[in-house]
């Protein structure tokens, strides 16, 4: 069967379960009150709020221990840990104790109450000594039976936390849980911006994203404001993705130019290598790390392919630096020399045609809630772009279908086409 649904929508009215971090507290609420060896892993990129969840979590606990792990060599960390464990939990130690010190003395004194160990930036040690994971497996495989330790380990580094816990590694299968962080979804913005019309909620989220941090610089008087706010040299998100990528990785300027390519329409991996100047042989590590570890790009193949082949594109993921690197980077000159209102007015009359791809997200966003709730003619197992060309017909090079939804089973799909305009189609 074959359906077709055109969705041209001048104001949007989507009604959704508000979802905030709640379902994420009560997460470590229940597996607190559990009361033996807990180990839960908080995983996703910055800016998330996973520090403000776990910071929350603690407010009304006692005997914990959190600590941002350091930027320092082996036996400062050491020094480091010793210190908050003995401010925290009263242990002592004797000079610079080594790490199966460290964690034995903890567990030791796990079997006797509950105590909380949090440890930010978790994959931090890979730089530190790899061997630490190997010291607390050590410690968890003789205490986990009779310790009441509640251990929380927190990264921004995803592909670098997801390694920690791969099969060949010394914590394999020895967490109880985790927490994967992503971004809010369109829907959670009416809780966020309840005094905001429907389009105005459509532009936030077409610039600012899901990422609390950013939806929090949104001023509640109106989107003119929240624009000149971000065009403040002074505001936290006016050079933010440069900020991010110097705190996250080492070869910055490469990630960025890749990034700048990107944001101007340049997808597939050759071409990206030859417009950002890297070798055709090292562009997919970069891209690798963009994607799995910073998880700021995304990898689209046409929905309907069995398997990712070479058509597969690259996008930016993130809805602000989509943002910044459209109206803010090319506009560096004018915002300098404090011509904001020029940048501002450029903005406004591009803004509905940038909003154009946010709006096929929410579109695809909306799709899948109402596949869960049965709404859709039939249950569709993937969704997304579809694209390629036509065969034997030489006059008509290529199509695009801003979404396809697919059951491969029953071989039903859905095609849907978003139009984010004032006049109708």
């Amino acid at each position: 069967m074959l359906y077709i649904i055109v969705y041209t929508i001048i104001v949007v009215t989507i009604k959704f379960e508000f979802i905030n971090r709640e379902r994420e507290l009560q997460y470590l609420e229940e597996e607190h009150e559990k009361g033996d060896f807990r180990f839960i892993s908080v995983i996703g990129r910055r800016r998330l709020g996973k520090t403000r969840l776990i910071r929350e979590f603690l407010e009304d606990k006692s005997d914990f221990c959190y600590l941002l792990i350091p930027e320092l060599n082996d036996e400062e960390v050491r020094l480091e840990i010793a210190a908050n464990f003995h401010e925290k939990f009263g242990l002592s130690f004797l000079g610079t104790p080594s790490w199966d010190e460290l964690f034995e003395k903890l567990f030791r004194l796990s079997e006797q109450k509950r105590i909380i160990l949090v440890f930010d930036e978790f994959q931090r040690f890979f730089d530190i000594n790899k061997s630490i994971f190997s010291y607390l497996q050590k410690q968890i495989d003789r205490y986990a039976g009779s310790s009441k330790l509640f251990f929380i380990v927190s990264g921004s580094s995803i592909g670098m936390m997801h390694r920690i816990f791969d099969h060949a590694a010394p914590l394999y299968g020895r967490r109880t849980g985790q927490l994967i962080f992503e971004p809010f979804r369109f829907y959670s913005l009416k809780e966020w911006f309840p005094n905001y019309s429907p389009v105005e909620k459509v532009h936030i989220y077409a610039i600012y994203g899901g990422t609390p941090k950013y939806l929090e610089e949104v001023e509640h008087k109106n989107l003119a404001e929240s624009l000149k706010k971000i065009l403040n040299r002074t505001s936290l998100l006016y050079s933010e993705p440069e900020t991010l990528l110097k705190t996250e990785v080492q070869d910055s300027n490469t990630y960025f130019n890749i990034l700048k390519v990107i944001a101007a329409g340049t997808t597939t991996p050759s071409d990206i290598a030859t417009a950002s100047g890297i070798k055709p042989t090292s562009i997919d590590y970069f891209l690798t790390v963009l994607r799995n570890d910073l998880d700021l790009v995304r990898r689209e193949t046409p929905v309907c392919e069995k398997k990712p082949t070479k058509k597969s594109i690259y996008l930016i993921k993130d809805n602000f630096f989509k943002f910044w690197f459209r109206f803010i980077y090319p506009n560096y000159s004018e915002l300098e020399m404090d011509n904001s209102d020029l940048v501002l007015s450029k903005i406004e009359a591009e803004l509905d045609r940038f909003t154009g791809p946010a709006f096929e997200e929410i579109t695809r966003q909306f799709l899948i809630s109402l596949n869960h709730q049965g709404k859709l003619p039939f249950t569709f197992g993937k969704i997304g772009k579809q694209w390629g060309k036509f065969r034997g017909e030489p006059g008509k090079n290529t199509y695009e279908i801003d979404l396809a939804a697919l059951n491969e089973s029953t071989k039903e799909i859905l095609f849907c086409e978003c139009k984010w305009q004032k006049q109708p189609v």
